[in-house]
């Protein structure tokens, strides 16, 4: 028996990511992606079946042959568009690729976007020099969320911004909050008809399988989307899908663009998988998706009557802000505010003692994801362990909750951010950066959209807003190169 325990401590020690994959992931119960059915056919053999384009029977998905010509041919039919192509680098990598073919195709990309796109389009939009032009922002203090723009906003901007050739719309956001889409774009084509509308439909993968689930991107009339099918597809991390349709987009630039950054070694079996989850959803999606809203539904119902825990309805989200037409009911928003603890207490404890893990945590807030391997049982076991957690940590609670500053929303552009590079930068002190340039993206989470966008003005707001978050011991964190909120990198102008 301690020969045996030895080797455990050893094979632990030595295979720290291994070990832990092999045992310790069985048994949790995860409110988070990724979300995979347990009924999705499956590769198997990965070590056995590993294999690469050197077998040229099987094709090249870079190149759109063999094989994978045929899996991307029945993913379009079955997400309800012209072309699909399979990615291994989440919607992460598929964001570049798409700048990069817009680019290419347009030479000059003048995009209208929102503020809470991914890192990923932030940097493409410095790499590829696009210039972006985002709108004004909604951010809800009380639920530390983004809340989109209005189609009226979104309009006024294309009006404003007449050279606009690309709109880019995250729908839907984070939490599942969803716009008419198909009502803006028909509107943003009035407008302008060669206006390229790229929809990032990250958190959207499930949409196109079930009419209790906001419209897809495609079913909206959109160019070009793009999916993390890890996210609520049925995928494995790091597996997503670009599709598109129509002749706005140039297919060939979208395909070099995909030869271009895909890598040539990419895993078959990711890719397979990708195969896998478009048979499952196209062929049992409804009913899946109709188990997924129940199990949904009872997670809520449960939370909602715990003492202190206000579970976000979405109803009375929709009554109080008109631009929301549609919500993904599998995203469950829970804000604990008067339970005098935090989100991050909270989840900790859960996953700590109860093994339970949710899909993030705010000051506030807490998000559960309903995944496709959730069941009834797991949800009536996670509202137990709520009320245990909020029961055993007032028990322990000795200092007082601290107070968050509200969310400044005002955008100054002074200059593209593909410009700063080209500049001298000087870090100067939180204090006397009022006025200055800012040459990095500072990006607090929550609510996880820049506060301060490079090549934006800072404020006075930001400043306070910033020196606010230093009392909130660590619970809202910012992303910037002084960690410490001490200095901001600027534009050096003297």
């Amino acid at each position: 028996m301690q020969t045996k325990k030895r080797y455990r401590r050893a094979y632990e020690k030595d295979l720290p990511l291994l070990s832990t994959i092999n045992n310790k992931i069985d048994g949790i119960i995860r409110w988070c992606t990724p979300s995979i059915h347990p009924a999705v056919p499956k590769a198997r053999g990965i070590y056995d079946n590993d294999i690469s384009i050197s077998y040229h029977g099987l094709g090249n998905p870079s190149l759109n042959t063999g094989i994978f010509k045929e899996a991307y041919q029945k993913a379009a039919a079955a997400y309800g568009s012209d072309h699909t192509l399979f990615s291994v680098n989440g919607s992460s990598g598929s964001n570049f690729m798409v700048l990069r073919a817009l680019k290419h195709q347009l030479g000059g990309v003048n995009m209208l976007l929102q503020r809470n796109v991914h890192k990923s389009i932030s940097v493409a939009i410095e790499d590829f020099q696009i210039d972006a032009t985002y709108l004004q922002p909604h951010y809800d203090n009380k639920l530390q969320i983004f809340i989109p723009n209005t189609t009226k906003e979104i309009l006024d901007g294309l009006r404003e911004n007449p050279r606009t050739n690309v709109l880019l719309i995250t729908n839907p956001t984070y939490e599942g909050l969803s716009i008419n889409l198909s009502g803006l774009v028909q509107e943003a084509r009035k407008a302008n008809p060669d206006l390229i509308i790229f929809v990032d439909e990250a958190w959207g993968a499930h949409f196109p399988f079930s009419k209790k689930l906001p419209p897809s991107a495609m079913e909206s009339g959109a160019d070009i989307c793009v999916q993390s099918t890890h996210k609520q597809g049925s995928g494995l991390q790091q597996t997503g899908m670009i599709h598109w349709q129509g002749n706005r987009l140039s297919s060939k630039s979208m395909m070099d663009s995909y030869k271009s950054l895909l890598t040539t070694s990419p895993s078959f079996h990711l890719l397979a998988s990708l195969d896998g989850t478009r048979y499952l959803m196209e062929t049992k999606g409804g009913e899946i998706i109709d188990y997924l809203l129940e199990v949904s539904d009872l997670l809520r119902n449960g939370l909602d009557v715990l003492p202190g825990v206000e579970v976000v309805n979405p109803s009375k989200l929709k009554r109080q802000y008109d631009q929301i037409e549609f919500l993904d009911e599998s995203k469950i928003l829970v804000n604990i505010e008067q339970t005098g603890l935090t989100g991050y207490e909270i989840a900790h404890y859960l996953e700590k003692e109860y093994r339970v893990i949710v899909e993030k945590y705010e000051a506030n807030n807490i998000l559960f994801l309903t995944t496709f391997q959730n069941n009834k049982f797991e949800a009536k076991e996670t509202v137990k362990s709520f009320r245990h957690s909020l029961q055993d940590l007032k028990n322990k609670k000795k200092s007082e909750k601290p107070s968050f500053p509200e969310f400044p929303t005002e955008i100054i552009k002074s200059v593209p951010s593909y410009e700063i590079s080209k500049n001298k930068l000087k870090a100067a002190g939180l204090e006397d950066a009022a006025g200055k340039i800012c040459a990095e993206d500072i990006v607090p989470y929550p609510p996880g959209i820049p506060l301060i966008a490079k090549g934006e003005e800072i404020q006075k707001e930001h400043i306070n807003y910033l020196k606010a978050l230093k009392n909130t011991s660590g619970l809202i964190s910012v992303v910037m190169n002084d960690y410490n909120m001490r200095t901001v990198l600027t534009v050096d102008t003297s």
